[in-house]
């Protein structure tokens, strides 16, 4: 099949991250182009896509209304005459009136506003069951489609046998928009934990950037544990894969959360993971089975489960599940599982289209 994944961006993100991840894995058996509509490419990104990828970016300054960009990328995919569209950005469907070929959409997160596009789109595909039941709910919709998200679980280093220490590291890994991702209420539990402790027990790394690193580093400084917090900003998917596995715990405390991407990633690390009791981390973590969890914006609950978490890291007890955790992620949500549902998929899509012409 000749397979076109469309993003508008190609920069550090779970949409981008998992759409190059497919676009690697797919092209071991198919055509397949990677296509950008605007100029905003993070090179990092872009070098991770394999050579035997056809790579195009369209160029257009994010934000131009100049009709110049949207013939260029109608054109290109004229040319290109793919079998199916794959696109990771629902707007895409603005152009669908002009693309007469079958056109998917990826559903990353809850929320997401469909209307106006729910006719342009052969197939939804979601994430995550906790974005599936979220669309059935918004909208009287047939065309949707559960695929879980996938990741590369062998590219991520473990590392076994790790003594703990007396003082614990912990990582955080998301934008920095703490009224969806939390962090405000991280910190908020790491002041509230040092009451209980002689001294600090826990820090934490946090990863990646965005529009509340301000707030955040001015919280942690009112709140008396700025050393506590590292922000370190935006890191490379490589080298977080290298590093997930010398921290002693991930911490995720999104109040909204589709999937939880990093959560599997921690776990496909072997490391325990903590995350608030929203549909999609609870999920990932088999409903509590495979890591820790605590009540959604409740600083009390996160420290009563830091807690726990700590106890269980200095007895040995944190470290058997992660193991369990690390087998769970494999099966669950390797991309191979992922990539092969999608291409099967692809070929329904295909058929349906061609047997309605």
């Amino acid at each position: 099949m000749k397979i076109v994944h469309f993003l508008f961006s190609l920069n550090q993100g779970g949409s981008e991250n998992l759409a190059v991840d497919l676009v690697n894995q797919q092209s071991r058996e198919h055509e397949l182009t990677l296509l950008v509509g605007n100029d905003s490419i993070d090179p990092a990104v872009k070098a991770r896509v394999d050579a035997s990828v056809r790579f195009i970016s369209i160029g257009r300054p994010e934000g131009s209304r100049n009709p110049y960009w949207i013939a260029r990328l109608l054109w290109t995919l004229f040319w290109l005459r793919p079998d199916v569209i794959h696109s990771h950005s629902r707007d895409l469907a603005a152009l669908g009136r002009f693309i007469f070929r079958p056109m998917i959409l990826t559903v990353h997160s809850v929320k997401m506003d469909l209307s106006g596009v729910l006719s342009r789109y052969a197939l939804f595909c979601c994430i995550s069951e906790t974005v599936l039941a979220d669309i059935r709910q918004r909208y009287a919709v047939q065309n949707v489609r559960r695929i879980d998200n996938g990741i590369c679980v062998s590219k991520i280093a473990t590392l076994s046998n790790r003594a703990p220490q007396p003082v614990l590291r912990g990582v955080q890994v998301s934008r920095l928009t703490h009224l969806i991702k939390g962090q405000d209420i991280l910190i908020r539990a790491l002041a509230a934990l040092n009451a209980r402790y002689a001294s600090p027990v826990l820090v934490v790394d946090f990863i990646g950037d965005g529009s509340s690193l301000g707030y955040l580093c001015e919280l942690a400084n009112e709140l008396g544990v700025k050393d506590q917090c590292n922000f370190l900003g935006v890191c490379g998917r490589d080298d977080v894969y290298a590093r997930l596995c010398s921290y002693d715990m991930l911490v995720q405390p999104s109040r909204y959360e589709g999937f939880g991407l990093t959560v599997a990633e921690g776990m496909a690390a072997g490391i325990p993971v903590l995350v608030s009791d929203i549909e999609g981390p609870m999920e990932v973590i088999g409903n509590g089975a495979h890591g820790y969890f605590f009540k959604t914006e409740d600083v009390e609950s996160l420290v009563n489960a830091l807690e726990t978490l700590i106890a269980d890291i200095q007895s040995g007890a944190a470290q058997h599940r992660a193991v369990a955790a690390r087998h769970y992620v494999e099966e669950k949500y390797g991309l191979q599982r992922t990539s092969g549902q999608y291409c099967a998929m692809y070929r329904e899509v295909v058929a349906s289209f061609e047997g309605a012409k």
